[in-house]
């Protein structure tokens, strides 16, 4: 077994005064991955929390963005007594501590790279980052004063005067890529993340029903939080989706959006994607960055080298406009969008689960049969999958098969009813 990363000279960090119990958990995470030299939890009921070898201080109530900037810039270096601080969030923590380099420790500020810039200033996000006694100190300076969003200021507005003044040292982004991820497609395995939309692929699927019942309605509100039920449903995991709107109904009771795909749910087309909105350039972006497309991925696509990959909310922008030409009909555009996604991302399940749909419904059942058996190679627990491989296969006239399709979904969940609206159907 590998051992833990050893990080003496790092602080581990939350700031927290809405969503505390998640941001304990990240904490613990992120603790239980690596060992700091110190452990520090802010917020104004830290008081009310028990966290093993953990300082707990109690702080103002943080009660917006604006308010949480300010204290990261002009207060927290008051709380740090390590040279580094390791600051993460309840949507932000290490997932990959066997990806930990010592050469990260070489510079002041290192967060994922943003994907809406095309400069030379791109690092990085502040949700997952890691900081300097050195910075800490610099921000302190009396001409930083437009403060918000915190890592703007010192990733964009002031990393000229901190660079010139105070020596400031920030990754290059290769490293930055290698530390973090958030808006763009990891490549390999960084050392954390950040991001509410990524929690599909880090959160366990027994632990989601507790997490969304901690988050605070203002959290559950959120642009975020749609998209990844969006995710889950175009994972095909209809019940976490399920969960999520629920909760979602919950707080925003007139949410069309919401209301709509839960319907979709539990009346599916035959494999065709839910129906879907046409995306547009002044839509928020697919990546959850809260920016319109057209000033974050959008903006990247159109001067960006055919060679160069796509970011991950450019790739999800075309895969969502071909799901909405695919309900709506129009095979030519969707499939056009399918192929050009898979371009990119030749892995990209969802795009091969549905071109196979597509195909098959072009009359091609053995192209859609190899289609849907390349989606079920990267996601075997995909119980749309099964259901439409067993589609093919039904007309190939392979019926013992089909079936064995069919049986295989309802081992793993009985409850599902697609399964019974499929056998029997070509």
């Amino acid at each position: 077994m590998r051992s833990i990363p050893d990080l003496p000279s790092v602080t581990l960090c939350a700031v927290d005064c809405l969503n505390p119990s998640l941001a304990l958990r990240a904490l613990d995470l992120c603790a239980l991955q690596c060992n700091f030299g110190d452990m520090l939890f802010l917020s104004d009921t830290a008081n009310q929390y028990e966290l093993a070898d953990c300082r707990m201080e109690v702080i103002p109530r943080i009660g917006s963005v604006a308010e949480y900037s300010r204290f990261v810039l002009k207060q927290l270096g008051r709380y740090c007594h390590t040279e580094h601080m390791l600051l993460v969030q309840w949507d932000g923590y290490i997932i990959n501590p066997h990806s930990w380099r010592p050469e990260f420790l070489e510079y002041d500020y290192i967060g994922a790279p943003w994907g809406w810039y095309q400069d030379t200033h791109r690092v990085g996000n502040g949700g997952f980052s890691l900081r300097s006694r050195r910075l800490l100190d610099a921000l302190l300076d009396e001409g930083i004063v437009d403060l918000d969003p915190e890592d703007e200021a010192i990733g964009r507005r002031y990393r000229p005067l901190l660079e010139s003044k105070y020596g400031i040292r920030f990754a290059p982004e290769e490293i930055a890529a290698a530390f973090s991820y958030e808006t763009i497609a990891p490549k390999g395995d960084p050392f954390g993340f950040h991001g509410f939309f990524h929690m599909w692929s880090v959160l366990p699927q027994q632990e989601l029903s507790g997490f969304i019942t901690a988050l605070a309605p203002s959290s559950v509100a959120s642009r975020q939080y749609i998209q990844l039920c969006r995710n889950y449903v175009e994972l095909g995991c209809m019940e976490e989706a399920t969960t999520m709107l629920n909760r979602r109904l919950e707080v925003v009771p007139d949410d069309s959006e919401a209301g709509a795909l839960l319907s979709s749910l539990s009346s599916p087309q035959a494999g065709v994607p839910a129906e879907q909105t046409m995306l547009g350039r002044n839509d928020p972006c697919p990546c959850g960055s809260g920016k319109r497309y057209k000033l974050c991925c959008g903006a990247i696509a159109e001067n960006q080298p055919a060679a160069t990959p796509l970011p991950a909310g450019q790739i999800e922008f075309m895969l969502h406009n071909a799901m909405a030409h695919h309900h709506a009909g129009r095979l030519a555009e969707a499939e056009q969008g399918y192929r050009l996604v898979l371009e990119h991302k030749p892995k990209n399940a969802t795009a091969l689960q549905f071109l196979g749909v597509l195909t098959r419904q072009r009359g091609d059942p053995v192209r859609a049969q190899q289609l849907n058996r390349r989606a079920l190679d990267l996601r075997s627990y995909m119980a749309d999958f099964y259901i439409n491989l067993g589609k093919c296969l039904h007309l190939k006239g392979r019926l013992k098969e089909a079936e064995d399709c069919d049986s295989h979904v309802l081992a793993i969940r009985p409850d599902y009813v697609p399964v019974s609206n499929n056998i029997g159907q070509n």
